[in-house]
Parts: structure tokens; C-alpha cells; sequence
């Protein structure tokens, strides 16, 4: 009797703490996740490193205007650009310029462009109290711009309509000094109907690399595919879908601060939708 009295003993003992160890868990639990929605993510990241938000749309339309003239083609472009959480207009720009074939396989070309609403690493300013991105979209920027685009035909492809281009572009922003260079490699396929082309069907990979500023060898990349539809032979619908990637790295502001440096990834995805219209004169 008195050994099945110690036995229930020892039972209840273990049960009772089995239940308190259960109990203790369930309230660890309980308040991580309570920290988890109530901490302020700037707790975790450092108030001055910006935080990437999720789950971005951006939105960008353009026009842009050819005129060829021999080996010549005078180019005029306008566009815009949606983004951020709250979907604000902020990037507009026009640039003016033009290409020249210098040979079958080569093209060269130089413009001039106005832009406002661009962000660089720097637009991220200490408010004293907290961080915030500068508004950037009434400051006004030149860029200079040299392009070299080599263009091959894939004749090894069954078809003869494929077309491997390879753009390279310099950017020298007058604002702040920087020096960049952006590659984009990239495959085409052209449908044709009734000998005219009808469709452009392309993947390019756009890779923008800074060359006197950021912590890192690549500013941003996107891959990105994209639709030409050749409503005539003056006017050309263009859609594309991009993944873009953009490396934040520390600000004037923050080194100025003492605050630690940082490099912060941000993505979104990019819609773009424009209208070309080619004349020739």
C-alpha cells in the first residue's frame, strides 16, 4: 500500500512538472510573437539603416522617338516612374541623343539627360529625430550618357531569327560625381509575317555597376523579358517584366552620425510599358 502510495506520488510530480514546463513554453512562445509584431523592425536593423519594404510594384511608361537618316538616328525619350509602397510618381526624365552605325555588327551613340526624382545611396538623411529618404523628385540632375552596342546574328539557330546584343553604357552624373557603367546582355527573337516583323520576343539581364561609389560591385541588376509588338512600320508597342535587385550601401549621413555601416538589399517588380515610333527621313 504504501509503495503504490509513493508511486502515485512520484507520478503527480511528474505530471505536475510536465505541465509547468508546458505552461513556461507556451508563455516564451506567446511573447516572441508578440515581439515580433510589436518591435519596431528598425529596432532589429539600427534606426539609420533603411529598411527594405516588401512586396513592391513599380510602374514605368515611356515614349521614345527615332529618326533615321542614313547612318544616323536622332533619338528623343520621355519617361516615368511609379514606386515605393505608396506608388508615387517620382522619377520623370528626357533624354536626347542619338546613334550612329559605325559598322554592320556596331552602334555608338551619345545623349544628354534631365532627370528628377532619382535616389542615390546618399538621400538617406538623418531627420534628427529617426531616418527618412529624402524627396528627391524636385531636384534636377544631368547625366551624360556614351553607349556601344554590338548586335549579332545567331545564324547557328534554326530560323536565322535570333539576335544576341550586348549593350554597354557610361553614365557620368553631374549632381554628385558618379561614374557608372551598365551592361545589358541579351537574346531576341524576331516573328515575322509577310517578310515585316511582327513581334520581338527578348531576354536581357541588366547589370549596373558603380564605379566611384557603394560598398558593393553591383549598384542593382534585373533580369527582365520583354514583348515588341510592330503595330506598324512607324509605331511599336513595347511590355517587359523585371525583377529588380538594388544594393543600399551607407549614407554620408550615417558615416557623418558615427552609425555603423550597412549594405541593404531591396526588390521589386518592374512593369514597363512604352510606345516607339520610328521615321525615316
Amino acid at each position: 500500500m504504501i509503495r503504490i502510495t509513493i508511486e502515485e506520488s512520484a507520478n503527480e510530480l511528474h505530471s505536475y512538472y510536465h505541465s509547468e514546463w508546458v505552461n513556461t513554453m507556451k508563455k516564451i512562445l506567446f511573447m516572441l510573437i508578440l515581439c515580433s509584431i510589436f518591435i519596431s523592425p528598425s529596432l532589429i536593423f539600427g534606426s539609420h539603416v533603411p529598411i527594405p519594404p516588401d512586396g513592391v510594384l513599380e510602374m514605368e511608361n515611356y515614349i521614345r522617338v527615332f529618326l533615321k537618316y542614313g547612318s544616323y538616328t536622332p533619338t528623343l525619350s520621355l519617361e516615368g516612374r511609379w514606386e515605393d509602397e505608396n506608388f508615387q510618381f517620382r522619377y520623370r526624365a528626357i533624354t536626347l541623343g542619338g546613334y550612329y552605325r559605325a559598322t554592320k555588327h556596331l552602334k555608338v551613340g551619345a545623349f544628354y539627360r534631365l532627370q528628377q526624382g532619382a535616389r542615390h545611396d546618399d538621400d538617406w538623411i538623418d531627420l534628427d529625430p529617426g531616418w527618412a529618404w529624402w524627396d528627391t523628385r524636385g531636384r534636377t540632375e544631368h547625366v551624360l550618357l556614351l553607349d556601344a552596342t554590338p548586335r549579332f546574328l545567331l545564324d547557328f539557330i534554326p530560323g536565322q531569327s535570333w539576335v544576341f546584343t550586348l549593350k554597354n553604357r557610361y553614365l557620368f552624373t553631374t549632381y554628385n560625381s558618379q561614374h557608372t557603367l551598365t551592361v545589358r546582355p541579351g537574346i531576341t527573337y524576331f516573328l515575322l509575317g509577310n517578310r515585316e516583323p511582327r513581334f520581338n520576343f527578348s531576354f536581357n539581364y541588366d547589370f549596373y555597376i558603380p564605379l566611384n561609389y557603394g560598398d558593393t560591385f553591383l549598384y542593382a541588376h534585373w533580369p527582365y523579358l520583354n514583348v515588341l509588338y510592330h503595330v506598324s512600320g512607324i509605331v511599336k508597342l513595347d511590355f517587359s517584366a523585371a525583377y529588380k535587385t538594388v544594393t543600399w550601401s551607407t549614407s554620408e549621413d550615417a558615416i557623418l552620425a558615427g552609425e555603423s555601416e550597412y549594405t541593404v538589399r531591396a526588390n521589386s517588380l518592374v512593369f514597363r510599358l512604352g510606345m516607339i515610333l520610328q521615321f525615316e527621313l
